[in-house]
């Protein structure tokens, strides 16, 4: 059948309507990405049980790490747990009162552990946006406490120096995780065989501060006083729905979370996590 050069026009444009987006897709993701950090199906050890647990500040700082979560969850015998510290009481939103919000976070952060498919998850009643004054001997008891309950063979938390964004309670639930497991890694039958810290590379922390204004008014501007360089990364595009739908069940934070994550919210998931399709981790043992 012969083609006119109509429809040729025609077959063209359609062809650059439906390869054009790809190629933008492809171009961001690599742009933001560092594909020089080798990447992992899995942070389990091999040979241990696989038994996970996260320690965060608040209620949503699992996001930074939710794919991973989510993959990991899927595997078989896996099992995870996601504590915070504190309730997220404190949080810059609308609140009839602290304990309201609290109540309303805790709901909040069991939805999404179910969402990433967490068999367990803690809250505790640390003072929000007061760690860094709080009684650390508590808090390290409190972090060991976890350890001897679920005796994980992964511990995922904050970096000890910026807390990701240049939060002040994450670096300290950060300081906190490493100094019980570098004081205790080495007792007799300690379950822990890997510590990971979330992180972020070079490329994706420099358009974060162009488009967060949290990151471009917290982390700090010394490179040298920046996020660990990443030593792993694993791949969330193929748990796109799920890290969206763990997102969507912090529904009083949406604020704060499209200022640390901008456009997440109006882009379809399956688009913006096959851009910033990596979640970026720092082993420290």
């Amino acid at each position: 059948m012969r083609v006119t050069r109509r429809n040729k026009i025609l077959l063209s444009v359609l062809a650059c309507v439906l390869v054009l987006p790809v190629v933008t897709v492809f171009g961001l993701n690599r742009y933001v990405n560092d594909t020089s950090v080798p990447l992992t199906d899995s942070l389990f050890p091999e040979s241990a049980p696989k038994r996970l647990l996260a320690i965060f500040a608040h209620p949503d700082d699992e996001i930074t790490v939710a794919g991973s979560l989510r993959r990991m969850s899927e595997e078989a015998d896996a099992e995870i747990t996601i504590a915070y510290l504190t309730r997220g009481e404190a949080a810059d939103v609308p609140k009839v009162s602290l304990s309201d919000l609290a109540e309303r976070r805790t709901v909040e952060a069991n939805n999404a552990g179910k969402v990433l498919g967490a068999d367990n998850v803690e809250l505790f009643d640390f003072r929000d946006s007061e760690l860094p004054k709080a009684d650390a001997a508590k808090a390290q008891e409190t972090i060991s406490a976890l350890i001897d309950e679920y005796r994980p063979s992964v511990v995922i938390s904050f970096d000890d120096r910026v807390g990701f964004y240049g939060h002040p309670d994450h670096a300290q639930v950060g300081v906190w995780v490493k100094t019980v497991l570098n004081t205790r890694r080495h007792a007799p039958d300690f379950p822990v065989k890997h510590f990971y810290q979330a992180t972020l590379p070079e490329s994706m922390i420099s358009v974060a501060k162009d488009l967060s204004p949290t990151f471009r008014d917290m982390y700090p501007s010394d490179p040298a006083q920046g996020l660990p360089e990443p030593t792993v990364a694993m791949t969330v595009d193929s748990v796109a729905s799920e890290k969206r739908a763990a997102l969507d069940a912090h529904v009083s934070q949406v604020t704060v979370l499209q200022a640390v994550q901008p456009a997440y919210d109006k882009l379809p998931s399956w688009i913006y996590f096959r851009i910033l399709s990596r979640e970026y981790f720092t082993q420290i043992f």
